[in-house]
């Protein structure tokens, strides 16, 4: 919700105010890469305060960590699999072309969770 606030500055405040200790956010942004700039900006009122989240890969965590110098982040860190549902429909798409296919679900993966841990250990 914090993401959604029109004023960040006035809600982080608020949320002191109210006895908050961690606020999930991606800047206000689309993801927390580019989201970063305001989330180093309110990390730097609240130290340990913002953890960074939106889509954080491996790719792009590193960058996000030291330029918000948050020593926590969240991220779903999932992959897709083949949903195994023995039949399928050739005749029917519902919505597959808006969204993931009927066919396959997102999953935790416990790769990706020990590649972002260990790329998380060797920055903090």
């Amino acid at each position: 919700a914090f993401d959604m606030v029109h004023d960040p500055l006035v809600a982080l405040e608020t949320l002191i105010s109210l006895g908050f200790e961690r606020v999930l956010t991606s800047g206000c942004d689309s993801s927390a890469l580019e989201g970063l700039s305001l989330i180093k900006r309110l990390a730097e009122q609240v130290s340990e305060f913002f953890l960074p989240g939106g889509g954080i890969t491996e790719r792009n965590l590193q960058r996000i960590l030291e330029g918000s110098g948050a020593s926590e982040f969240h991220c779903s860190a999932r992959s897709v699999r083949d949903s195994g549902m023995k039949f399928r429909n050739p005749n029917v798409a519902m919505g597959a072309s808006f969204s993931a296919p009927e066919y396959s679900i997102k999953v935790a993966d416990v790769a990706k969770v020990r590649t972002l841990n260990a790329i998380a250990k060797n920055i903090l």
